[in-house]
């Protein structure tokens, strides 16, 4: 086995849920659809362009594609955010910019809070019933 970089955004073969080597089951883990999509997909493109130049793809990618970690995403909502930014950059980058927006005002406000009088008054209060 090759060593290799760990990315949520690249391709994977995933073999543990393929049916010969994984490509079509990575190739829908990747694009956040239904490997029986996928897989169907393929043959309706092997009746149509002829069936060499899928085979011939499919051994390349089961070649030279690395297996999907198992510790590729931390959690459920990660692995949902790395699919999401696949599926569509550009909503993605929007979402993130309104989060840091956000993140922003709200780190104003408790700065804006922590640096008030009625912040030192209440601490004050409580350092006296204390």
């Amino acid at each position: 086995m090759t060593s290799f970089k760990k990315s949520p955004t690249r391709l994977y073969k995933n073999p543990k849920q393929g049916k010969i080597a994984g490509v079509c089951a990575g190739m829908a883990d990747y694009f956040d659809v239904n490997v029986s999509l996928v897989r169907g997909l393929t043959i309706v493109g092997c009746l149509f362009t002829g069936i060499w130049p899928f085979v011939i793809g499919y051994i390349i990618c089961a070649m030279y594609l690395d297996p999907k970690p198992r510790d590729l995403y931390e959690d459920e909502r990660e692995e949902q955010f790395w699919k999401q930014t696949r599926k569509s950059p550009d909503y993605t980058a929007a979402e993130l910019r309104r989060r840091f927006r956000d993140i922003e005002r709200r780190t104003s406000e408790m700065e804006a809070y922590m640096t008030s009088k009625r912040f030192k008054l209440e601490r004050e209060l409580r350092a006296l019933e204390d």
